[in-house]
């Protein structure tokens, strides 16, 4: 199923509409959803099955899917979309053609997503090195997290976050093998249409959610790289370290920033 219902809204607002990253799913939307209130609706548009993932090797042929979906439940704008790290980049080609069918954009956010072909590292980063201290620091972020946690929510929580580092294993190794195993990997078959996309200028109002604790090595500009792209970006910071933002505790201060700019 391409559109889930995370919150059913009891309020007349713009859906929030939240784009799946390379895991394919919506499950790391769920905390920010909570918190943003009783009457905002947020739905989840998540990746097609792996094979038919695999046929899309473009991004925009995987973004007009999504619009088709979109305007199935919306038929027309303003629409709220949101697109978190890798995910990004696919909501702003979701964001370019609703308005290349003349439709209007309430919102189109991007939360630690990087523009295309980013980040940089400095010379002095390897590349491995950079990968391996990335998953450590996130792998600190959910040990506090989980400290924190009773004994039935730290069992919960270890289950999701071990079924998406799983699919992240299996990304990777689908990409090493094979890349015609792409059909047996969501998260390898995005990669690919990833890869090959080159966004066209947007002349709308992007905004830029990231955290302040960016990836050690990483060449980082204030926009996250979208400011040559984007006619007007808006940056906006949260505490805590790239990409973890979007789960607790910093889930309930992303809200308070999105809430603010659907009401506005």
């Amino acid at each position: 199923m391409a559109l889930v219902t995370i919150q059913p809204g009891s309020g007349s607002g713009p859906s929030l509409f939240c784009v799946h990253a390379e895991a394919g799913d919506v499950s790391l939307y769920h905390a920010l959803a909570g918190h943003l209130g009783p009457e905002r609706t947020v739905l989840g548009l998540t990746a097609p099955p792996a094979g038919e993932l695999a046929e899309h090797e473009r991004l925009e042929q995987l973004a007009a899917r999504h619009v088709r979906t979109i305007r199935g439940a919306q038929a027309d704008g303003p629409y709220a979309i949101v697109g978190e790290c890798t995910g990004g980049a696919l909501a702003y080609e979701i964001a370019q053609q609703l308005r290349a069918d003349g439709q209007e954009l309430a919102l189109l956010a991007l939360i630690d997503a990087w523009a295309p072909g980013l980040p940089r590292l400095a010379g002095w980063m390897p590349k491995p090195v950079y990968r391996i201290v990335h998953r450590l620091r996130i792998l600190a972020f959910h040990g506090e997290n989980l400290v924190r946690l009773g004994r039935r929510e730290r069992l919960a929580y270890a289950a999701s976050k071990a079924r998406r580092a799983g699919g992240a294993l299996l990304g990777k190794a689908s990409t090493v093998v094979d890349r015609s195993a792409a059909k047996a990997s969501p998260r390898a078959a995005f990669r690919q249409a990833l890869a090959g996309y080159r966004p066209k200028p947007y002349d709308g109002l992007l905004v830029v959610l990231r955290a302040v604790a960016m990836p050690l090595g990483s060449q980082a500009p204030r926009d996250l790289g979208w400011g040559g792209l984007v006619e007007q970006v808006e940056v906006e910071t949260i505490p805590g370290y790239f990409t973890t933002p979007i789960s607790e505790p910093g889930a309930r201060i992303l809200a308070e920033k999105l809430s603010r700019r659907l009401r506005s």
